[in-house]
């Protein structure tokens, strides 16, 4: 059996597609997040903006990605993958939180609307990735 097609995939292939989701997903994340931000950011007031436009698009192309992945690869079963989905995201999240906290908690703005919309933004990416498998053989 090949190593791809094994009906019992071990470890390593979980590993590779893991790479091979998240590594495209992170950078065309980062790139649209660039464009995005430069587009719409002109100063610390259209943070807000930025958070009702972005956090959609952004968390529609994160999972478009990981999903068009995943689903090349039938014999993994997803509920082995989506705790480590839910860990390392929230892990992801949170450093951007603090991050952003760190940035602009000097100059006195308010997180309010794009912390809620960074939560938002998580739930929505393991729920939506996890919505394309919960009822599939994949599962």
């Amino acid at each position: 059996m090949s190593f791809f097609t094994n009906k019992k995939p071990r470890v390593g292939l979980y590993i590779l597609v893991w790479v091979l989701a998240f590594v495209p997903s992170n950078i065309a994340v980062s790139l649209l997040d660039t464009f995005l931000s430069g587009a719409i950011i002109k100063s610390v007031d259209d943070l807000n903006n930025y958070a009702f436009i972005a956090f959609p698009l952004l968390t529609i192309v994160a999972v478009a990605i990981i999903v068009f992945v995943y689903k090349k690869f039938p014999n993994l079963k997803m509920s082995k993958v989506m705790p480590w989905i839910y860990v390392l995201s929230a892990a992801s999240f949170s450093r951007t939180f603090m991050e952003t906290k760190e940035v602009f908690e000097p100059l006195n703005v308010d997180l309010t609307i794009f912390n809620i919309g960074l939560i938002l933004t998580y739930i929505a990416q393991v729920l939506g990735v996890r919505y394309f498998f919960i009822k599939s053989k994949q599962w």
